[in-house]
């Protein structure tokens, strides 16, 4: 009876890894890198409820809904922030910059996982302060699945900290 349990195991978990192959292969990297209008997002008016495989951090105060945490203020200019956190977005792996509007106040990434290479849309939008601050509101999420296991969090909580430690040090 065990050993017909996990060789069933075993016969779905083929199945489910060859399934997200060929999603691999029939996807292919440039659509992965295009941002559909649907995806933009707007954090003025995000909706009510929230998706799971996503993170939201805001100013306070900023986004229509409710963020997971609250982005920190940074004493500068929202053009000085965007070129740190510009820098320190770059040397990430698997990044590449999609989108952005005219000032790039506000920036679209996709960032693909190491093994199946899957993509995570994280857009974020610099937001001007009084006094010469700044902060920015920022939502990572999955492209695919229900769930991305922590993943947007980890990746937002990370890049913050980075840009941090280089904002200290200028």
């Amino acid at each position: 009876m065990k050993k017909k349990t996990l060789g069933g195991m075993l016969a779905v978990a083929g199945l489910v890894l060859a399934g997200l192959i060929v999603i691999r292969i029939v996807m292919g990297r440039d659509a992965e890198d295009r941002v559909a209008e649907g995806e933009l997002v707007d954090f003025n008016h995000l909706p009510a409820v929230e998706k799971q495989g996503r993170f939201l951090m805001c100013p306070k105060d900023f986004c229509s809904r409710a963020p997971d945490a609250e982005a920190p203020v940074f004493a500068m200019e929202w053009e000085q922030l965007r070129d740190l956190w510009s820098e320190a977005v770059a040397r990430q792996p698997r990044v590449k910059l999609v989108a952005g509007d005219g000032e790039r106040r506000k920036i679209v990434y996709v960032q693909h996982s190491p093994l199946l290479r899957l993509p995570d849309i994280v857009t974020i939008e610099f937001v001007p302060l009084p006094d010469g601050k700044s902060s920015f509101a920022i939502e990572s999420r999955a492209r695919f699945g229900w769930t991305d296991f922590g993943g947007n969090a980890e990746r937002v909580r990370a890049w913050v900290a980075l840009v941090e430690s280089v904002a200290k040090k200028s």
